[in-house]
């Protein structure tokens, strides 16, 4: 048994910062030669009062940790069990180098990382820890046991921020802690708030403010168990210069070289008090005055030198930042090095394609024209094509069947397009930027339809902390299709020429609480209003569309212990519209269901409406598309080895129609889909399909590729058998999706 101090005197935060220097160590890895008798570590067991331990930082103080694996399937050690046996030559070699060495047993390493358990929780404020350790051994199988008991943990009774200096404590009144009273004495919670006492001082112009500064005074006196617990500012420690600084002057070069040193021929002192020095008027001074949020003669503000380089560096004009701030007699220089990209690029993307169940290849090319107006502007000219193998039917005797083809203009300007005084002044901080753009894709689908599609809009998009917000005020697209009828009698009832003209917000936010993750987007869109309240039909002859369309798609992520997780999804999506052919709500304005992240028992549109029966989905040319839909999934991801992901999954949901009247050259079939697809209150959750999986993604730090196999479950159209398929489930009932990154 290991015993851990049940004391901890006045002024010992020292003995914490020990402790949790020791905690950080690195860890042995226990990896020795294998013989016929040695034992391999298979788990380690961690209970925290009895309880199995619910945290991840237990874990990684292990120094050592079992072979990864699902289950008692250790795959990796496997391989490198087999490359060993094989020998030294180039099939053993290879198998031993993707394998994993087995995590040879080793009883010192044990003891050792009980120790470190014993300082973790010393850490959190447990000083009466006791940590007992032992193994248990059955032939080559080795368990590491290690019951921690924490006993009470010491509180803060109290807790007070004061400075030895009277300006800093007048300024820390206005300073939130993060950390207050009846909080345990955690260390790491205490360096914590000694970080956001210093990034406050030195956002309130405190230039030289350090954490060796700031430390903490813990007197156990206050009664048993309890502490009182003082943070002490000591401007005076190291000598400093006690003072609020300002911005002197601020000296920006946006030509730089680091090659060779250039003749200045152009310069110019901005509003803000920045002074532009360039070679050649390339980057117009007040362009860099928006981006750049220091101002001369202000107190120095330490976040907006860090929110002045992320801006720099995300606007995709430099290759390189360089900010230094330089104490002089009048105040601090700032000094902006900026080393500009080529003006202009032609890059090439070529990516293999495996969305919503098809299969195939996709390339663009684009060539870029930075700083176009000497305004940060980018003007991009892009190239793209893709050709896929989209086969919904057995019938289909084409290798290659849908084939796209694109070309786009775009215009992105690194502001608001907006009158001045319709902005509030911080919204330069907020990454705004305008798009104008226009496109026209071309698709074509062997024996089924082509398509045309010109779009022109212009788009504002910016960033308030994580909160993402884009709205297009006016977008025109023009739809125009050619459909073999005969073989696809179902496209008709939502591909029809037409033309939109409308208006959209979207918005998406993300936040964490505690170890939690969340994530929510909205969007909404409406058009036709204006043309149609004009008097204006059709343009070109194509009938202009009213119409209507909002999504909600929210996320929440609970991480567990050992790199596991659960990822829930929820999402619905609503559309209508108003004057089409045959009252159905166009294609382009309809949701789908199926495919790798989605509903992924079923291929992509190729599920619902509705019940719409298996036979009906199966046919060449059925394409499923309804203007409700409502999915929910969930997900249990863990990981098998390093990069190697798995996930065990759970979708349902469906699409519908609305009961209204359709009109139209119909046959019986369609009348039973749009039939079997409607929206009923009393019998839509009978309409529900499910379906679970399994799923493996391989992380390359640049991409993630991921498989899933999908099983069906529930299958509102099953024909001729049970709509509870799993009961006796056929290879029909599987599918296999492959895509790119997670599903939500």
């Amino acid at each position: 048994m290991i015993n851990f101090p049940a004391k901890i005197h006045a002024n010992s935060l020292r003995c914490l910062k020990v402790a949790l220097a020791l905690l950080t160590l690195g860890s042995c890895s226990g990896l020795r030669p294998v013989t016929k008798d040695t034992p391999i570590l298979v788990a380690n067991d961690i209970r925290i009062n009895g309880k199995p331990t619910q945290s991840d930082e237990d874990y990684d103080i292990m120094r050592q940790r079992p072979n990864k694996g699902i289950g008692n399937i250790r795959l990796f050690l496997s391989m490198y069990q087999l490359g060993d046996k094989i020998g030294d030559n180039s099939v053993g070699n290879w198998l031993k180098n993707i394998g994993e060495e087995p995590m040879v047993y080793d009883s010192i390493a044990r003891l050792n990382t009980a120790s470190q358990l014993g300082l973790h929780y010393f850490n959190l404020g447990y000083y009466g820890a006791k940590v007992t350790t032992y193994e248990s051994i059955k032939g080559k199988r080795a368990k590491a046991h290690y019951e921690v008991q924490t006993g009470p943990a010491f509180l803060a009774h109290s807790y007070f921020i004061t400075s030895t200096s009277r300006r800093i404590d007048s300024t820390l009144q206005f300073f939130e802690p993060t950390y207050s009273s009846d909080s345990p004495i955690d260390a790491e919670k205490l360096e914590t708030e000694r970080l956001a006492i210093n990034n406050f001082l030195k956002d309130q112009g405190y230039y030289t403010s350090k954490l060796g500064w700031i430390y903490f005074e813990i007197d156990t006196t206050a009664g048993p168990k309890v502490s009182a617990v003082t943070c002490v500012v000591d401007p005076y420690i190291y000598g400093d210069k006690l003072v609020r600084e300002r911005i002197a002057s601020i000296v920006v070069k946006p030509t730089y070289s680091y090659q060779q040193q250039q003749a200045i021929t152009d310069s110019t002192r901005t509003t803000h008090g920045i002074d532009v020095l360039q070679t050649t008027l390339k980057f117009r001074p007040e362009f860099l005055d928006r981006q750049i949020f220091l101002e001369s003669g202000q107190f120095y503000i330490n976040s907006d030198i860090r929110s002045t380089y992320k801006n720099l560096s995300s606007l995709g004009l430099f290759q390189n930042v360089q900010m230094d701030i330089t104490p002089t007699d009048s105040g601090l220089r700032a000094a902006i090095n900026l080393v500009p990209l080529p003006k202009r690029a032609v890059t090439a993307a070529i990516e293999g394609l495996g969305n919503n169940g098809s299969l195939g290849l996709g390339g663009n090319l684009s060539w870029d024209n930075r700083n176009v107006f000497k305004g940060g502007e980018l003007l991009r000219l892009s190239l793209g094509g893709s050709l896929t193998d989209q086969r919904n039917s057995s019938n289909s005797s084409w290798l290659i069947d849908a084939r796209e083809l694109n070309l786009g203009l775009s215009l992105d300007i690194p502001s608001l397009l907006l009158p001045s005084s319709w902005l509030p002044s911080q919204s330069r901080k907020w990454s705004p930027k305008t798009t104008l753009s226009a496109r026209t894709s071309y698709q074509f689908r062997a024996n089924e339809f082509n398509r045309l599609n010109i779009t022109a809009g212009i788009e504002y998009s910016w960033r308030v902390s994580k909160a993402f917000h884009r709205v297009t005020p006016y977008k025109l697209s023009l739809v125009q299709i050619d459909i073999n009828t005969t073989n696809t009698p179902f496209l008709f009832l939502g591909f029809q020429d037409l033309v939109f003209s409308g208006i959209s917000y979207s918005f998406n936010d993300s936040w964490q609480q505690g170890k939690d993750r969340y994530f929510i987007a909205f969007e909404a869109e409406t058009g036709g209003n204006l043309f149609l309240n004009l008097g204006i039909n059709k343009i070109a002859g194509i009938p202009v569309t009213r119409y209507m369309k909002g999504s909600v798609d929210f996320r929440y992520y609970h991480p567990l212990v050992r790199e596991r997780e659960w990822a829930f999804r929820g999402f619905f999506g609503l559309s209508e519209a108003w004057g089409t052919s045959g009252n159905f709500v166009p294609f382009e304005k309809s949701f789908f269901m199926g495919g790798s992240n989605d509903l992924r028992g079923w291929t992509a549109y190729h599920f619902g409406p509705g019940a719409t029966s298996e036979a009906t989905l199966q046919s060449q040319g059925f394409f499923s598309a309804a203007p409700i839909k409502l999915l929910s999934s969930a997900e249990y991801r863990f990981t098998i080895q390093e990069a190697l992901k798995g996930a065990v999954f759970l979708d349902a949901g469906n699409i519908w129609i609305y009961n209204k009247t359709y009109t139209g050259n119909l046959n019986q079939v369609q009348l039973d889909a749009i039939d079997a697809g409607v929206f009923r209150p009393a019998s839509f959750l009978s309409q529900i399909g499910m379906n679970t999986g399994f799923g493996l993604r391989y992380d390359l730090e640049f991409l993630i590729i991921r498989a899933d196999l999908g099983l069906k479950l529930h299958h509102p159209g099953a024909v001729d058998r049970s709509n509870w398929v799993i009961t006796n489930p056929e290879l029909r009932d599987f599918n296999v999706c492959l895509g790119i990154g997670y599903p939500f």
